[in-house]
């Protein structure tokens, strides 16, 4: 979410009470999204933007491969649906009937109210409304307005853009004026806010790399953010940068002419989304003390990975995704070798934890709890030496810690040693358990694990959710969005 206009309140699966969503908030099925009565909002799946209007509430109900379902429970949505496949499957669910979008192209759905009735506008495109005792294709031009509850009426207008039709539009993108398509697939989130930010350059090592501009001293990946815990990954990077979606969650990061570079890789239609493209280092690995208050936990680190270095995740064993998530940026061969060993291997494997760590001097080091806790990293880093760094050991999987207090009640006490009981910290999902977002095809995909989702406790209290920080934009590449990044 690189903007939002008031307050949005999101509700995760496995979460207890709503919490505040914030810059850059990945979104996997079972996420409930609520904006308060002043608040818009615009989210991206892929190439996709999904513009929330006031008031509105909806549920991911599957967010995976071929398949993009919405439960709109209350309010309005404006989607622009630039891609669908025929083996794709785009739906709303409303109240009294569902929407099947049939076509690419751009819609406006109101659930409607009480002494309001439910409208379905198709701008470009054509949809299929079913429910009620109707069954109906809307053609681009077209509304269909739908009255009633159990049984239906319909009648026929034509679309015309309000208010709120006009600032989607504006806040969209153009791909037709951005460089990035060029280097990356339209299907990475994220990927529209680069050319604002940074310059593309082709490097002899690595091919084509994108340079992020106006950086502050001493900057690194993963330091401007925070880590918030969502099923069924288990711990994200969430950035601060407008621009920090796509890089903390697809490629690499490089020192290329004493600066950083991200590289994408080799060139993926579908990328594959990984929580973040990181190795850690647990306590008690840094060897030398390091002034944190004794309450705060012990000191945790994490760094880029490089280019050429295998991201193995702890929420999955499925082996397509593991491929497919790596494919990009290392050899497919070394991949294969490491998969084929499986499950027979020490886990991780050898060959993945004995990696270089190129970026391990880089590291960025807290207090465990301000990961428990999901607070800001830069401002709670420690100082530790690029020496002691470089000699510290590597954890290729999360430290196991307790949940986030945003969905445990109470935050345990942390030591280095793991709580005492099980219920205390979290555990990944079982093997086979991962999203893998925008996958090519089924065959592919590794099944969801996250739980069921559930109606969250009640309405958001929007006065005690802190609205998301307004973050500047760029208007040197058409119109800007903004955008929690949703992922399938």
């Amino acid at each position: 979410m690189s903007l939002v206009s008031g307050t949005l309140a999101f509700y995760g699966p496995g979460d207890t009470d709503w919490s505040a969503a914030k810059v850059n908030l990945p979104v996997a099925a079972g996420a409930w999204l609520m904006t308060d009565p002043q608040s818009r909002v615009e989210m991206r799946v892929g190439a996709d933007s999904i513009d929330l209007s006031n008031d509105t509430q909806l549920n991911f109900a599957e967010l995976r491969d071929q398949v993009m379902q919405i439960a709109l429970t209350q309010g309005r949505l404006d989607l622009h649906l630039r891609r669908l496949k025929k083996d794709e499957t785009a739906e709303i669910d409303l109240p009294y009937g569902r929407v099947l979008l049939l076509q690419p192209g751009v819609y406006d759905i109101d659930s409607g109210r009480p002494d309001q009735p439910t409208r379905i506008t198709v701008f470009e495109g054509s949809a299929r409304f079913v429910g009620g005792g109707i069954d109906t294709v809307v053609n681009a031009g077209d509304v269909l307005v739908l009255r009633g509850s159990d049984t239906l009426s319909a009648a026929a207008e034509r679309a015309v853009p309000d208010d709120f039709v006009r600032w989607c539009r504006s806040h969209d993108y153009d791909e037709k004026r951005l460089a990035a398509p060029r280097h990356v697939a339209p299907a990475m989130t994220g990927y529209e806010e680069l050319d604002a930010y940074g310059e593309w350059a082709a490097v002899p090592t690595y091919g084509e790399v994108w340079f992020p501009t106006s950086l502050p001293g001493g900057w690194a990946p993963y330091r401007d953010g925070r880590w918030v815990w969502i099923e069924p990954w288990g711990w994200n990077w969430v950035d601060d940068e407008p621009w920090g979606f796509a890089p903390c969650h697809y490629g690499r990061w490089a020192r290329v002419d004493d600066r950083w570079a991200w590289v994408p890789g080799e060139f993926a239609p579908e990328p594959v989304y990984a929580p973040a493209l990181v190795a850690f280092i647990p306590p008690p690995a840094i060897a030398v003390p390091v002034s944190v208050p004794v309450d705060a936990g012990p000191p945790v680190g994490w760094f880029p990975l490089a280019p050429g270095e295998i991201y193995w995740p702890a929420y999955t064993r499925n082996p397509v995704y593991i491929r497919n998530v790596n494919i990009t940026n290392v050899n497919i061969t070394k991949i294969n070798t490491i998969i084929a060993a499986q499950p027979a291997a020490a886990d991780p494997p050898p060959q993945v934890a004995s990696q270089q760590f190129a970026n391990r001097a880089a590291a960025t080091v807290v207090p465990a709890r301000v990961l428990v806790e999901s607070s800001q990293v830069a401002s709670a880093a420690v100082t530790v030496s690029p020496q002691v760094l470089r000699g510290a050991a590597v954890a290729i999987t999360p430290p196991v810690l307790p949940r986030p207090a945003a969905t445990a009640r109470t935050a345990p006490a942390l030591t280095s040693a793991p709580p005492s009981s099980p219920a205390r910290h979290a555990t990944p999902p079982a093997p086979g358990g991962a999203i893998a977002p925008t996958q090519p095809a089924s065959s592919t995909a590794a099944p969801s694990t996250a739980p069921a989702a559930t109606r969250p406790p009640g309405r958001p209290n929007f006065s005690q959710l802190a609205p998301a920080p307004l973050r500047g934009k760029s208007p040197a590449v058409g119109a800007r969005s903004l955008s929690i990044s949703a992922q399938r």
